[in-house]
C-alpha cells in the first residue's frame, strides 16, 4: 500500500468562490449525518472540494462561438474550469491537501495554497495537462508525491516537460496499482481501473473513502461496465463522466464516446448512491441552469456538480 509524503509547506485553505445557494440548501439536508464530535475534539475528517466542471476543453471552448462560450470570453466569471478535485481536512486552518487530476485551469483551481500530492487519472489535455505548473517557471515544488499507474509513470518518465519534473527533483512518482489504495488522514483513495480510450496510458477512477462516507469519482469512461456500475452502486455518493447528455450534440461521437447521461439515468435509476454528473462537454445544455435537460435531471433525483460544492467525508 502506498503512502502519501508531505513535503511541502502547509497554508490555510480559503473558503470556496462560488457555491450556488440551491447547491447549499441540498448539501446540508443530504449530508447533515455526519458526526461532526470528532472535529471539535481534534479529529481530522475529510472533506473533498469540486474545482471544475466541465470537459477538458473548458469554457469558453476554442473554435466555438456558441453564447456559452462567448458569455465566458466577454466576462471572466462565467468562464467554467476543468474538472478537478480538492481533498482536503474539515475544521483545519492548515490543511493537508490532495488535488485529484492537474488541469489546464490549475492555477486558477489551486489557487495561492500548496498541494501535498497528485492523484492523476490518465494522460489526456485535461488530467495532466497542469503538471508542468510544478515546476521551475512556476510553483517549483520539492519532491511532491505524484500519484499514477505504471503505465501513467512510464508516459511521465519518457515525454517531456513532464519528465524534466521528476529528474530536477520536483515530483517524486509513486506507482498504484489498480486495486491499491493510498492512506491519508482518516481515509483513503482506491484506484480502480476503467474502459477509456487508450492514448499512451490507462485510465483508473478513484473510490475516496472517508470516516463517515465513501465518494466514488470517475471523470471519464467510453462505456458503463458492470464493474463501473457496481463502483458507483458501492459509493454513498458518485461523482461521474458526464460529457454529453445525448449523442448528437456533436457530429463526432463515435470518436469520442463517453455515456450519456439520459442513458445514465436509465442505467443507475434503482441505485442508492446520489449521483451527480462533472465533466460537461461546452455542447452540453445542461451546463445552463436553466434548461430543460437540468431541470429533468434533478426531477429524476439526479444533479450536476458545481465549482466550490464541498461534501464532507
Amino acid at each position: 500500500m502506498a503512502h502519501p509524503t508531505n513535503k511541502n509547506q502547509h497554508h490555510s485553505a480559503t473558503t470556496p468562490q462560488h457555491v450556488a445557494g440551491d447547491f447549499v440548501m441540498y448539501e446540508l439536508r443530504v449530508y447533515n449525518d455526519v458526526d461532526y464530535s470528532s472535529v471539535q475534539q481534534g479529529g481530522k475528517l475529510l472533506k473533498l472540494e469540486v474545482l471544475g466542471t466541465v470537459q477538458d476543453g473548458g469554457v469558453p471552448h476554442m473554435g466555438c462561438s456558441c453564447d456559452l462560450c462567448e458569455s465566458a470570453r466577454e466576462d471572466c466569471q462565467n468562464q467554467m474550469y476543468v474538472g478537478a478535485l480538492m481533498v482536503k481536512e474539515c475544521g483545519e486552518e492548515k490543511s493537508v491537501r490532495y488535488l485529484i487530476d492537474a488541469t489546464p485551469d490549475i492555477r486558477h483551481q489551486v489557487g495561492g495554497e500548496t498541494v501535498d500530492g497528485v492523484f492523476v487519472s490518465h494522460g489526456h489535455l485535461g488530467h495532466i495537462a497542469g503538471l508542468p505548473f510544478f515546476g521551475t517557471e512556476a510553483m517549483d515544488t520539492d519532491d511532491l508525491s505524484v500519484y499514477c499507474t505504471p503505465q501513467m509513470r512510464d508516459y511521465i518518465m519518457n515525454n517531456d516537460p513532464f519528465r524534466l519534473l521528476n529528474d530536477k527533483g520536483q515530483i517524486q512518482l509513486h506507482e498504484t496499482d489498480e486495486g491499491e489504495s493510498v492512506d491519508m488522514m482518516s481515509g483513503s483513495i482506491e484506484f480502480r481501473e476503467v474502459v477509456h480510450r487508450y492514448v499512451n496510458t490507462d485510465t483508473v477512477s478513484f473510490m475516496i473513502e472517508g470516516s463517515e462516507r465513501t465518494v466514488y469519482y470517475l471523470s471519464d469512461i467510453d462505456e458503463w461496465t458492470s464493474e463501473a456500475l457496481e463502483n458507483v452502486r458501492e459509493a454513498d455518493v458518485a461523482i461521474v463522466d458526464g460529457t454529453f447528455y445525448s449523442r448528437d450534440e456533436i457530429d463526432r461521437y463515435d470518436e469520442v464516446p463517453h455515456p450519456c447521461i439520459k442513458e445514465t439515468m436509465e442505467v443507475t435509476e434503482d441505485f442508492d448512491t446520489d449521483i451527480r454528473f462533472i465533466h460537461l462537454n461546452h455542447t452540453n445544455p445542461a451546463l445552463r441552469e436553466e434548461s430543460d435537460e437540468r431541470a429533468e435531471i434533478r426531477d429524476r433525483g439526479y444533479d450536476v456538480v458545481e465549482r466550490g460544492m464541498e461534501i464532507e467525508l
